[in-house]
């Protein structure tokens, strides 16, 4: 048990600049998926192309589903009493 004024021994959990700096690498990820559809694309005069669609829908997956998880959570309502 911790002394009282100490800091809890998990800071970073709810540590909203943590979740802003995941939220926008993941953003960047989402990104380099698109800019790296675009630069094939236009490198190789090929827009279709197993390995891109594998390699883009791999980064854009990651990207989406970690900026799921780093959303932060939606405040919640106050319940009234009937």
């Amino acid at each position: 048990m911790s002394a009282p004024g100490a800091p809890s021994p998990r800071p970073h959990r709810n540590s909203w600049t943590a979740r802003a700096v995941a939220f926008a690498l993941f953003v960047a990820l989402l990104a380099l998926a698109a800019m790296f559809y675009a630069w094939w694309c236009l490198a190789f005069h090929v827009c279709v192309d197993n390995g891109l669609y594998a390699v883009v829908v791999t980064l854009a997956g990651f990207g989406l589903a970690g900026m799921w998880v780093t959303l932060p959570p939606r405040p919640r309502r106050e319940e009234t009493p009937p």
